[in-house]
């Protein structure tokens, strides 16, 4: 993935761009789509912005991932953002291609029938951390209202360095909001 200056926005680490991205997205009473299992800091932080986490069971018999489907099923009049970590953390499940176009032409399709916009917000953290020829494509080339947070920590193993990202698709309305 390659920014500009005014599409990045450095912080403290992967969790405080999760929570900027959210306070600056989420207004009081919107929802926002969490698949499980989920790392533990993504509803405190939807709590935190006042909005409602809405949880979309995800289990081993569909490899911990979520369907386009269930993504239907859970997006609503009030769903403002879902929440996607790929490989995820804690059991590793990894969205190929296929998978993360499936959802984004989802939430695009939801985004008209609701007449309003629905981020992604794409925790990609472990997305060089992938071994066995596994690939790990962003979310950002897919899904215009996407926001990429990811971190120096994880990628480059400087473990303490408390040194994260947000990334905003340069075609995405509005990208100021996080910036």
């Amino acid at each position: 993935l390659d920014y500009t200056v005014n599409e990045i926005l450095v912080s403290n680490g992967a969790k405080q761009s999760v929570c900027n991205t959210v306070m600056a997205l989420v207004n009081d009473g919107e929802e926002v789509i969490i698949p499980t299992p989920y790392w533990v800091s993504y509803p405190q932080m939807v709590l935190l912005a006042e909005g409602t986490p809405v949880y979309v069971e995800c289990g081993i018999e569909q490899d911990f991932k979520m369907t386009p489907e269930q993504l239907e099923q859970a997006i609503t009049p009030k769903t403002r953002a879902l929440i996607l970590n790929s490989p995820n953390n804690p059991c590793g499940a990894v969205y190929s291609r296929e998978d993360i176009a499936a959802v984004a032409a989802m939430l695009k399709e939801a985004s008209v029938r609701i007449g309003r916009r629905i981020f992604l917000i794409a925790d990609e953290p472990y997305r060089f951390l992938a071994y066995d020829g596994i690939e790990v494509p962003s979310v950002l080339p897919y899904y215009e209202d996407a926001v990429v947070i990811s971190s120096f920590a994880k990628n480059y193993g400087m473990a303490g360095e408390r040194v994260g990202y947000i990334g905003v698709n340069p075609a995405m309305e509005d990208a100021d909001l996080l910036m």
